[in-house]
């Protein structure tokens, strides 16, 4: 018997490589391909290139929209498609006109509130046209059954790729921890997490001044704090790797740093900075936003206040290799792309 075929459709800027968008590679080509094994046909595009060509994209039986976007072309398909064969994804707060203050753009690219708000609203606009969700975190969900009109909502975490991990696991074994250069490593990815790093810019100054062995490696855009200029012989700016040599880079230090500020968009944010760095075999010293929190992990350190960062930060690693590897191994297992999608045909496939 057949198996029913899937579309996945990201709203994405990166028209041309949507692969190389983080959000769009979780939630979409992740997905696709563990679907893919299950011997279900997939596919992935973008929202532009759908709508600009919707005959090519008719005959798939699911149809799986990444934060769309409001656009006649897109109401016009909706509308003309049964309800539970389309579903509207999301990954973060981006549809809440409410949290617009609280997002990237305003808060660290200092755009206009106005002009951001619209694009949410876009966004929110979409998806009142939907009645069926998937979104990666608990938060997420309840956002969305309170401003939707929502008769299914499933939570579909974030799932790992087995390239991914299997790269992961290699550097794990080349890389014991106890031999590892770096003490701690940061991987901001953007300059919106600034704020991020001043929040632990007091604990993270003791740390080193407690020791000039310790050193700190910063893979990203972000700007380091004037009180840590004293210590740049101890802190090291690592250039931009592509995503799959992520591992690599995180498997040079013992510990990578997670922490971010205490707002409602935050919240709602996957735990994808804890799970890509265990894998790495570090661990991670983090803000446990509820995604985060979920897990328990002799490689995770849950800081709620500067005094536990502080304690984090000095505390170390006192588990042997073995065990630190099967703790990597057992956040493996959890992560999967594989065990999330086999939720999502559960979810949403008709029996």
């Amino acid at each position: 018997m057949k198996k029913p075929s899937i579309l996945f459709v990201s709203n994405t800027s990166r028209h041309k490589r949507p692969y190389y968008d983080p959000s769009t590679r979780y939630r979409c080509f992740n997905f696709a391909q563990s679907l893919s094994a299950l011997g279900h046909p997939t596919s992935c595009t973008t929202q532009a290139i759908f709508q600009s060509q919707p005959a090519i994209f008719a005959n798939y039986d699911y149809y799986v929209f990444h934060r769309p976007a409001l656009t006649a072309e897109l109401a016009e398909f909706i509308m003309a498609m049964p309800t539970e064969r389309v579903v509207a994804d999301f990954d973060d707060l981006n549809f809440s006109v409410l949290h617009a203050i609280e997002t990237p753009a305003v808060r660290t690219r200092s755009e206009n509130v106005s002009t951001v708000s619209k694009s949410l609203a876009k966004i929110a606009g979409a998806a009142s046209l939907f009645t069926r969700f998937s979104s990666s975190t608990t938060p997420l969900a309840e956002h969305l059954s309170t401003l939707f009109s929502a008769k299914k909502s499933a939570v579909i975490h974030n799932g790992v790729d087995p390239t991914f991990a299997g790269i992961s696991e290699m550097v794990r074994e080349r890389n014991p921890v106890g031999k590892r250069p770096y003490t701690f490593a940061y991987f901001p990815g953007t300059a919106s997490h600034n704020p991020d790093l001043q929040m632990i810019e007091e604990p993270l100054r003791e740390a080193l001044d407690s020791n000039s062995s310790i050193k700190l490696m910063i893979a990203g855009p972000v700007k380091i704090p004037n009180s840590l200029s004293r210590y740049s012989d101890q802190i090291h700016k690592a250039d931009y790797v592509a995503f799959h040599e992520l591992p690599r880079l995180m498997a040079k230090s013992k510990f990578v740093l997670g922490p971010l500020e205490d707002t409602e968009f935050n919240q709602c944010k996957s735990g994808l900075k804890f799970f890509e760095a265990a894998l790495s075999g570090c661990t991670v010293i983090g803000t446990p936003i509820p995604d985060i929190d979920r897990f328990e992990s002799i490689l995770l350190r849950k800081c709620r206040s500067t005094d536990d960062w502080k304690e984090a930060l000095l505390a170390p690693i006192s588990h042997s290799e073995n065990e630190l590897e099967d703790a990597a191994r057992s956040v493996d297992l959890e992560v999967s792309a594989e065990k999330q999608v086999a939720k999502w045909v559960n979810e949403f496939i008709e029996q």
